[in-house]
Protein backbone atom coordinates (compact mmCIF):
# COMPACT_ATOMS: atom_id res chain seq x y z
CA UNK A 1 0.00 0.00 0.00
CA UNK A 2 1.40 3.86 -0.99
CA UNK A 3 0.98 6.50 1.41
CA UNK A 4 -2.11 8.26 1.64
CA UNK A 5 -3.27 11.65 3.49
CA UNK A 6 -6.51 12.20 4.50
CA UNK A 7 -7.89 15.88 5.14
CA UNK A 8 -10.21 15.40 8.15
CA UNK A 9 -13.03 18.00 8.12
CA UNK A 10 -14.84 15.86 10.48
CA UNK A 11 -17.72 18.37 11.97
CA UNK A 12 -15.92 21.18 10.17
CA UNK A 13 -18.68 21.25 7.51
CA UNK A 14 -21.21 22.60 10.34
CA UNK A 15 -23.82 21.03 7.95
CA UNK A 16 -23.69 23.75 5.47
CA UNK A 17 -23.79 22.20 1.95
CA UNK A 18 -21.34 25.59 0.86
CA UNK A 19 -18.87 25.43 3.29
CA UNK A 20 -18.77 21.19 2.39
CA UNK A 21 -17.82 22.11 -0.98
CA UNK A 22 -15.28 24.98 -0.34
CA UNK A 23 -13.83 22.17 1.97
CA UNK A 24 -13.31 19.56 -0.48
CA UNK A 25 -11.95 22.00 -2.68
CA UNK A 26 -9.61 22.55 -0.33
CA UNK A 27 -8.39 19.32 0.49
CA UNK A 28 -8.05 18.74 -3.36
CA UNK A 29 -5.86 21.69 -3.83
CA UNK A 30 -3.95 21.02 -0.64
CA UNK A 31 -2.49 17.49 -1.62
CA UNK A 32 -4.77 15.02 0.49
CA UNK A 33 -5.78 11.93 -1.11
CA UNK A 34 -8.79 11.58 0.85
CA UNK A 35 -11.50 13.93 2.38
CA UNK A 36 -13.15 12.52 5.22
CA UNK A 37 -16.07 14.24 6.95
CA UNK A 38 -17.75 12.74 10.22
CA UNK A 39 -22.07 11.86 9.06
CA UNK A 40 -23.51 12.53 12.23
CA UNK A 41 -27.45 11.81 12.70
CA UNK A 42 -27.80 13.17 16.39
CA UNK A 43 -29.75 10.31 17.64
CA UNK A 44 -27.18 7.25 16.37
CA UNK A 45 -24.78 9.30 18.27
CA UNK A 46 -26.23 10.72 21.57
CA UNK A 47 -29.56 10.86 23.98
CA UNK A 48 -31.05 13.97 23.80
CA UNK A 49 -29.48 15.30 27.44
CA UNK A 50 -26.12 15.07 25.78
CA UNK A 51 -24.70 18.45 25.94
CA UNK A 52 -23.62 18.37 22.75
CA UNK A 53 -27.20 17.04 21.32
CA UNK A 54 -27.97 20.02 19.68
CA UNK A 55 -24.68 20.34 17.73
CA UNK A 56 -25.27 17.11 16.36
CA UNK A 57 -28.61 17.54 15.36
CA UNK A 58 -27.27 20.85 13.32
CA UNK A 59 -24.91 18.78 11.62
CA UNK A 60 -27.52 16.61 9.60
CA UNK A 61 -27.70 16.81 5.88
CA UNK A 62 -29.79 14.47 3.87
CA UNK A 63 -28.34 11.58 1.35
CA UNK A 64 -28.87 14.07 -1.42
CA UNK A 65 -27.08 16.10 -0.23
CA UNK A 66 -23.96 13.71 0.78
CA UNK A 67 -24.94 12.14 -2.95
CA UNK A 68 -23.95 15.90 -4.59
CA UNK A 69 -20.46 16.31 -2.74
CA UNK A 70 -19.61 12.72 -3.64
CA UNK A 71 -19.99 13.70 -7.23
CA UNK A 72 -18.22 16.74 -6.71
CA UNK A 73 -15.19 14.81 -4.80
CA UNK A 74 -15.12 12.75 -7.69
CA UNK A 75 -15.20 15.33 -9.94
CA UNK A 76 -11.64 16.49 -7.92
CA UNK A 77 -10.47 13.64 -8.11
CA UNK A 78 -10.26 13.39 -4.49
CA UNK A 79 -12.39 10.29 -2.20
CA UNK A 80 -15.10 10.48 -0.23
CA UNK A 81 -14.94 9.08 2.97
CA UNK A 82 -17.16 8.99 6.02
CA UNK A 83 -16.90 8.23 9.78
CA UNK A 84 -20.05 6.50 10.65
CA UNK A 85 -22.02 5.98 13.76
CA UNK A 86 -25.11 3.65 13.12
CA UNK A 87 -26.62 1.71 10.76
CA UNK A 88 -28.61 4.75 9.06
CA UNK A 89 -24.98 6.31 8.41
CA UNK A 90 -23.66 2.97 7.20
CA UNK A 91 -26.75 2.40 4.93
CA UNK A 92 -26.66 5.92 3.09
CA UNK A 93 -23.09 5.76 2.39
CA UNK A 94 -23.25 2.35 1.02
CA UNK A 95 -26.22 3.54 -0.85
CA UNK A 96 -23.93 6.74 -2.73
CA UNK A 97 -21.04 4.29 -3.13
CA UNK A 98 -18.53 5.34 -0.60
CA UNK A 99 -15.79 2.84 -0.72
CA UNK A 100 -14.07 3.86 2.49
CA UNK A 101 -15.17 4.42 5.80
CA UNK A 102 -13.95 4.82 9.45
CA UNK A 103 -15.17 3.28 12.76
CA UNK A 104 -14.79 6.09 15.02
CA UNK A 105 -12.97 4.88 18.50
CA UNK A 106 -16.00 5.77 19.81
CA UNK A 107 -17.64 2.77 18.84
CA UNK A 108 -15.00 0.06 19.00
CA UNK A 109 -16.92 -1.87 21.42
CA UNK A 110 -19.93 -1.28 19.35
CA UNK A 111 -20.64 -4.83 18.78
CA UNK A 112 -23.62 -4.08 16.83
CA UNK A 113 -22.27 -1.54 14.21
CA UNK A 114 -19.36 -3.90 13.72
CA UNK A 115 -21.42 -6.94 12.65
CA UNK A 116 -23.36 -4.57 10.40
CA UNK A 117 -20.17 -3.20 8.75
CA UNK A 118 -18.75 -6.81 8.45
CA UNK A 119 -21.95 -7.76 6.59
CA UNK A 120 -22.29 -4.20 4.10
CA UNK A 121 -20.47 -4.34 1.21
CA UNK A 122 -17.58 -1.24 2.07
CA UNK A 123 -14.22 -3.31 1.86
CA UNK A 124 -11.78 -0.68 3.37
CA UNK A 125 -12.47 -0.30 7.20
CA UNK A 126 -10.07 2.47 8.86
CA UNK A 127 -10.83 1.38 12.48
CA UNK A 128 -9.83 4.06 15.25
CA UNK A 129 -7.89 2.85 17.94
CA UNK A 130 -6.55 5.73 19.43
CA UNK A 131 -8.33 5.63 23.20
CA UNK A 132 -8.83 1.55 22.72
CA UNK A 133 -7.81 -0.96 25.18
CA UNK A 134 -5.85 -3.70 22.88
CA UNK A 135 -8.66 -6.13 24.03
CA UNK A 136 -11.08 -4.01 22.25
CA UNK A 137 -8.95 -3.80 19.70
CA UNK A 138 -8.66 -7.94 19.23
CA UNK A 139 -12.22 -7.99 19.41
CA UNK A 140 -13.03 -5.32 17.00
CA UNK A 141 -10.44 -7.09 14.10
CA UNK A 142 -11.44 -10.24 15.15
CA UNK A 143 -15.31 -9.27 13.63
CA UNK A 144 -14.32 -7.52 10.80
CA UNK A 145 -12.10 -10.83 9.45
CA UNK A 146 -13.55 -10.23 5.91
CA UNK A 147 -12.53 -6.59 5.37
CA UNK A 148 -9.74 -4.68 4.27
CA UNK A 149 -8.35 -3.09 7.28
CA UNK A 150 -6.31 0.09 8.43
CA UNK A 151 -5.68 0.43 12.19
CA UNK A 152 -5.40 4.15 12.73
CA UNK A 153 -3.28 5.51 16.17
CA UNK A 154 -4.53 8.88 17.51
CA UNK A 155 -6.60 10.88 19.53
CA UNK A 156 -8.10 14.45 19.45
CA UNK A 157 -6.73 16.44 22.69
CA UNK A 158 -7.69 19.87 21.37
CA UNK A 159 -5.00 19.36 21.07
CA UNK A 160 -2.93 16.44 21.62
CA UNK A 161 0.40 16.74 23.65
CA UNK A 162 3.41 15.80 22.21
CA UNK A 163 4.30 13.16 25.04
CA UNK A 164 0.89 12.30 24.54
CA UNK A 165 0.94 10.23 21.77
CA UNK A 166 2.97 7.20 22.12
CA UNK A 167 3.31 6.35 18.49
CA UNK A 168 5.68 3.04 19.50
CA UNK A 169 2.60 1.76 19.87
CA UNK A 170 2.38 1.33 16.26
CA UNK A 171 4.70 -1.50 16.32
CA UNK A 172 3.25 -3.11 18.80
CA UNK A 173 0.21 -3.42 17.20
CA UNK A 174 1.55 -4.55 13.86
CA UNK A 175 3.30 -7.21 15.62
CA UNK A 176 0.21 -8.36 17.52
CA UNK A 177 -2.30 -8.27 15.15
CA UNK A 178 -0.50 -9.91 12.59
CA UNK A 179 -1.34 -12.88 14.20
CA UNK A 180 -4.83 -11.89 14.01
CA UNK A 181 -5.71 -10.10 10.86
CA UNK A 182 -3.82 -10.96 7.08
CA UNK A 183 -4.89 -7.71 5.41
CA UNK A 184 -3.79 -4.44 7.27
CA UNK A 185 -2.11 -1.85 7.75
CA UNK A 186 -0.93 1.20 10.06
CA UNK A 187 -2.36 4.88 10.20
CA UNK A 188 -2.14 7.52 12.27
CA UNK A 189 -4.46 10.48 13.00
CA UNK A 190 -2.12 13.73 14.49
CA UNK A 191 -3.68 16.35 16.63
CA UNK A 192 -0.75 18.69 17.40
CA UNK A 193 -0.79 21.98 18.70
CA UNK A 194 1.15 24.88 18.27
CA UNK A 195 4.48 23.41 19.21
CA UNK A 196 7.34 23.51 17.42
CA UNK A 197 8.26 20.91 14.53
CA UNK A 198 4.54 19.43 15.11
CA UNK A 199 4.57 17.84 12.15
CA UNK A 200 7.33 15.23 13.60
CA UNK A 201 5.14 12.68 14.98
CA UNK A 202 3.55 12.17 12.09
CA UNK A 203 6.85 11.31 10.67
CA UNK A 204 7.93 9.56 13.20
CA UNK A 205 4.65 7.31 12.42
CA UNK A 206 5.76 6.96 8.53
CA UNK A 207 8.95 5.28 9.93
CA UNK A 208 6.66 2.98 12.40
CA UNK A 209 4.61 2.06 9.73
CA UNK A 210 1.91 3.56 8.97
CA UNK A 211 0.98 4.08 5.50
CA UNK A 212 -1.93 6.58 5.91
CA UNK A 213 -1.68 9.92 7.80
CA UNK A 214 -4.87 11.85 8.76
CA UNK A 215 -4.95 16.03 9.70
CA UNK A 216 -7.25 17.77 10.30
CA UNK A 217 -8.42 20.67 7.75
CA UNK A 218 -10.45 23.87 8.43
CA UNK A 219 -11.05 27.32 5.77
CA UNK A 220 -9.11 29.72 8.38
CA UNK A 221 -8.20 28.80 11.89
CA UNK A 222 -9.30 32.56 12.65
CA UNK A 223 -12.86 31.09 11.45
CA UNK A 224 -12.84 29.13 14.86
CA UNK A 225 -15.01 26.28 12.70
CA UNK A 226 -16.19 23.25 14.72
CA UNK A 227 -13.27 20.95 14.98
CA UNK A 228 -10.52 23.46 13.99
CA UNK A 229 -8.38 23.62 17.09
CA UNK A 230 -5.49 21.36 15.98
CA UNK A 231 -6.59 21.88 11.99
CA UNK A 232 -4.59 23.66 9.35
CA UNK A 233 -5.46 26.11 6.56
CA UNK A 234 -5.11 24.78 3.52
CA UNK A 235 -1.84 26.65 2.61
CA UNK A 236 -0.70 25.01 5.55
CA UNK A 237 -2.20 21.56 4.83
CA UNK A 238 -0.23 21.33 1.31
CA UNK A 239 3.23 22.28 3.28
CA UNK A 240 2.37 19.46 5.40
CA UNK A 241 1.42 17.46 2.54
CA UNK A 242 4.67 17.42 0.91
CA UNK A 243 6.73 16.85 3.67
CA UNK A 244 4.84 13.81 4.58
CA UNK A 245 5.15 12.53 1.25
CA UNK A 246 9.10 13.91 1.18
CA UNK A 247 9.62 11.50 4.18
CA UNK A 248 7.92 8.73 2.46
CA UNK A 249 9.67 9.17 0.07
CA UNK A 250 12.90 8.82 2.32
CA UNK A 251 12.22 5.64 4.13
CA UNK A 252 11.15 3.16 1.30
CA UNK A 253 12.65 1.10 -1.34
CA UNK A 254 14.54 -1.18 0.16
CA UNK A 255 15.13 -4.62 -1.53
CA UNK A 256 16.02 -7.75 -0.49
CA UNK A 257 19.37 -7.70 -2.76
CA UNK A 258 23.09 -7.65 -1.38
CA UNK A 259 22.86 -3.88 -2.14
CA UNK A 260 19.27 -3.03 -0.48
CA UNK A 261 18.49 -1.98 -4.34
CA UNK A 262 20.69 1.37 -3.43
CA UNK A 263 19.87 4.50 -5.78
CA UNK A 264 22.12 5.21 -8.56
CA UNK A 265 23.23 8.37 -6.56
CA UNK A 266 24.16 6.11 -3.57
CA UNK A 267 26.25 3.47 -5.87
CA UNK A 268 28.19 6.48 -7.66
CA UNK A 269 28.96 7.29 -4.01
CA UNK A 270 29.96 3.72 -3.14
CA UNK A 271 32.70 3.80 -6.56
CA UNK A 272 33.88 7.36 -5.19
CA UNK A 273 35.04 6.15 -1.74
CA UNK A 274 35.68 2.91 -2.31
CA UNK A 275 38.99 1.40 -1.40
CA UNK A 276 41.06 -0.48 -3.55
CA UNK A 277 43.99 -3.18 -3.56
CA UNK A 278 47.09 -1.68 -3.64
CA UNK A 279 50.48 -3.47 -2.79
CA UNK A 280 52.85 -2.09 -0.32
CA UNK A 281 55.82 -3.13 -1.41
CA UNK A 282 57.53 -4.52 -5.09
CA UNK A 283 55.90 -7.79 -6.21
CA UNK A 284 57.51 -9.92 -8.59
CA UNK A 285 56.46 -12.18 -10.89
CA UNK A 286 55.37 -15.85 -9.77
CA UNK A 287 55.37 -14.77 -6.13
CA UNK A 288 52.11 -15.36 -4.03
CA UNK A 289 50.65 -12.43 -2.64
CA UNK A 290 50.41 -12.58 1.08
CA UNK A 291 48.45 -10.33 3.53
CA UNK A 292 51.16 -8.44 4.48
CA UNK A 293 51.71 -7.69 0.96
CA UNK A 294 48.03 -5.27 0.27
CA UNK A 295 46.07 -3.06 1.51
CA UNK A 296 43.01 -0.52 0.27
CA UNK A 297 43.60 2.65 -0.57
CA UNK A 298 41.63 4.77 -2.52
CA UNK A 299 43.06 5.40 -5.78
CA UNK A 300 42.71 6.58 -9.04
CA UNK A 301 42.56 3.51 -11.45
CA UNK A 302 39.67 2.54 -13.05
CA UNK A 303 40.79 -1.06 -13.15
CA UNK A 304 40.83 -2.68 -9.51
CA UNK A 305 39.64 -4.62 -6.83
CA UNK A 306 38.02 -3.54 -3.79
CA UNK A 307 38.00 -6.97 -1.63
CA UNK A 308 41.67 -8.00 -0.31
CA UNK A 309 40.44 -12.08 0.28
CA UNK A 310 40.33 -11.72 -3.67
CA UNK A 311 44.15 -11.41 -3.92
CA UNK A 312 45.22 -13.67 -1.02
CA UNK A 313 47.98 -16.70 -1.98
CA UNK A 314 47.12 -15.48 -5.74
CA UNK A 315 49.90 -15.89 -8.24
CA UNK A 316 51.72 -12.19 -9.95
CA UNK A 317 51.36 -12.79 -13.21
CA UNK A 318 54.32 -9.62 -13.99
CA UNK A 319 55.71 -7.73 -11.79
CA UNK A 320 53.42 -5.16 -9.82
CA UNK A 321 55.30 -1.85 -8.64
CA UNK A 322 54.90 -0.60 -4.72
CA UNK A 323 51.83 1.60 -4.05
CA UNK A 324 50.20 0.30 -7.48
CA UNK A 325 46.43 -0.52 -7.46
CA UNK A 326 46.18 -4.37 -8.67
CA UNK A 327 43.82 -5.57 -11.09
CA UNK A 328 43.12 -9.13 -12.42
CA UNK A 329 44.50 -9.06 -15.19
CA UNK A 330 48.09 -9.35 -12.92
CA UNK A 331 47.06 -12.32 -10.53
CA UNK A 332 46.03 -15.55 -11.04
CA UNK A 333 44.78 -18.89 -8.95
Amino acid sequence: MSLKIIAEIAQGYEGNMTQSKLLIKAAAFSGADLVKFQLVYADELASPDYKYYNLFKNLEMSKGKWSKLKTYSDEMNLELCFDIFGVKSLKVVESININTIKIHATDLTNLNLLKAIKKSKISNIILGVGGGYFSEIKKAVSILQNKKLILMLGFQGYPTKINDNQVERLSFIRKQISNLHSNFSLGFADHPGKEKMNDAISILSIGLGAKVIERHLTLGKVMKLEDSESALNPDEFMNFAQIIRASYRALIGLKNTDNFGMSKSEKEYRKNIKRHVVSLRKLKKGTKIKPEDVTLKRTGSLSFIENLDQVYNKKVLRDISSNQAINQDQIKN
